[in-house]
């Protein structure tokens, strides 16, 4: 028998902790879930204006940035702001992304900049200027071993053709050039890497349609394609499953669940104004966020496609 979803209210941004036990909802405030107990933790407004955040590897604490750019680490058991780095005037970007150790954290900015910064200070100890562009999705992978980074070129002058988006992945520890581009592709608008770090999921535009496909991440070969209806979401809106199965897409007032290998369209679930994604490994629940009422609920996909 399901079990009745559970109502997360306002949701831009879901994730569960590395153990799964925990379950973090970023909408006007963050609030903290004990997954089993289906009851909240703690609910606090660690910085104004939150737009992202993330777990440590171990799951002890929570990175979470602004819209101005400001980040600050919380402590995930009570909610209290470990460290606030002040550095509102950094501007919106993407991230934050922890280092594998815990001791680092990363995030890029609307700027072009790439910054690594000590995660018990705030202090920046790498910086990469990537001038003309738009740092648009920097995320963990590999368990956090690596660092996937979206790179998004601002416009060029009139008359001049518009450069591809590419994908860099990079290695820790980060060092200036050491990005290597995995994929370049025009209209390149939300990626997602498979939990194995062998697939990466893309959403594109070709002939002024949306298109989803993978690819290899080790050589960035394109292994499948099919069209894409209207997107929705906000920033990344695509989310691989644990057992790399699935892509789920975030599509306008639904969401999207293809099969993998081959991308056939496996289900599709009515959701209203749906925005983030989030699997729990190893169980049917997935969590959903949404711009008016997000969930936790199990989520039972078709085997076969859908025709």
């Amino acid at each position: 028998m399901k079990v009745k979803p559970l109502n997360l209210g306002c949701a831009y941004s879901v994730r569960f902790s590395p153990d799964g036990t925990r379950l973090a909802v970023l909408g006007h405030d963050l609030i903290l879930w004990d997954v089993a107990a289906r009851q909240k933790l703690w609910r606090g407004k660690p910085v104004p204006h939150c737009s992202a955040m993330a777990f440590s590897p171990d799951g002890s604490r929570l990175a979470v940035k602004s819209t101005t750019g400001l980040m600050a680490v919380v402590d995930a058991a009570s909610g209290d702001v470990i460290v606030n780095f002040r550095n509102k005037k950094d501007g919106e970007g993407s991230g934050p992304a922890w280092s594998p150790c815990g001791q680092y954290l990363a995030d890029g900015g609307w700027n072009g900049r790439l910054q690594v910064r000590e995660a018990a200070t705030g202090e920046v100890v790498f910086a990469h200027e990537h001038r003309g562009e738009m740092l648009r999705g920097v995320s963990a992978i590999d368990g956090g071993q690596r660092l996937l980074v979206l790179h998004g070129v601002k416009s060029v002058e009139e008359g001049q053709a518009q450069p591809p988006d590419y994908v860099t992945v990079w290695e820790w520890p980060l060092q200036a050039g050491a990005g290597r581009t995995v994929l370049s592709l025009a209209g390149l608008s939300s990626i997602a890497a498979s939990t194995d770090g062998r697939y990466l999921a893309a959403l594109h535009r070709v002939d002024g349609l949306e298109q989803l496909s993978v690819f290899a991440l080790a050589d960035g070969r394109q292994l499948a394609s099919t069209p894409a209806g209207q997107g929705g979401g906000t920033g990344n809106t695509l989310c691989w499953s644990p057992d790399g199965d699935t892509v789920g897409r975030i599509g306008k007032g639904k969401l999207e669940f293809y099969g993998w290998p081959g991308l056939a369209l496996r289900q599709e679930l009515a959701f209203i104004y749906p925005c983030a994604l989030a699997f729990l490994p190893g169980t049917p629940l997935v969590a959903i966020g949404s711009w008016e009422k997000g969930a936790l609920m199990e989520l039972t996909l078709n085997a076969a496609a859908v025709p």
